[in-house]
């Protein structure tokens, strides 16, 4: 299995690709929270004690709301635009019910995190946050085809080679132990006792 962990490390890119991801999520997050706290503070709310508690949860809750319609309508956020990155479905356009999808996550930021964490610790496209890969969507950037590097990354790993059956193997593979791979030493009928272990095989 080859993970967005597995690639980003020599994959400069990617890693680009991820910086302007963060770099996007805080701008739209700025964007965003700025967006409810003017009307907030013209409704003459803005300064109560209480709000610091709440305006944390409705800020999240307006960015979902936020980016999910921009998303749908234009598939970049203010802070996608200026990063010039774009949502892209993998099965056509984006559906509404898949932006809103996509950016569940958005309600905390460390929610975002782990979505974005699980998304990179998972096989598939590393550019992916999880819950871009449950409605099929993705962001991209310039073009760099990360499949083809996949499959490239798939092939550089050596394949373990099976096994081999004990009439294949040498005889000194055949005198080593089967449960701690000690020397054996014959001790008659046809039998050998490990001198690490013990064990009579």
């Amino acid at each position: 299995m080859v993970t967005g962990f597995d690639l980003i490390h020599h994959n400069k890119p990617l890693q680009k690709h991820w910086v302007k991801r963060v770099i996007a999520y805080l701008a739209d997050f700025f964007i965003s929270s700025i967006l409810i706290y003017i009307p907030l503070y013209l409704l003459g709310i803005a300064h109560m004690p209480r709000i610091f508690i709440y305006f944390p949860a409705i800020a999240g809750a307006f960015q979902v709301f936020y980016s999910a319609v921009l998303e749908f309508n234009n598939r970049q956020t203010l802070g996608k635009i200026l990063l010039n990155l774009e949502v892209e479905g993998l099965r056509g356009g984006v559906a509404l019910h898949e932006a809103i999808a996509r950016n569940l996550s958005k309600i905390h930021g460390l929610i975002v995190l782990v979505d974005a964490v699980l998304g990179l610790a998972t096989e598939g496209d590393p550019r992916q946050r999880y819950l871009d890969r449950m409605v099929d969507t993705t962001v991209t950037a310039e073009p760099h085809h990360f499949q083809d590097y996949i499959k490239r990354h798939r092939e550089e790993e050596p394949e373990e080679e099976p096994p081999l059956h004990f009439m294949e193997r040498g005889i000194e593979d055949i005198r080593k132990c089967r449960e701690c791979g000690g020397r054996l030493e014959e001790i008659g009928f046809g039998e050998s006792r490990c001198v690490n272990c013990g064990r009579i095989q």
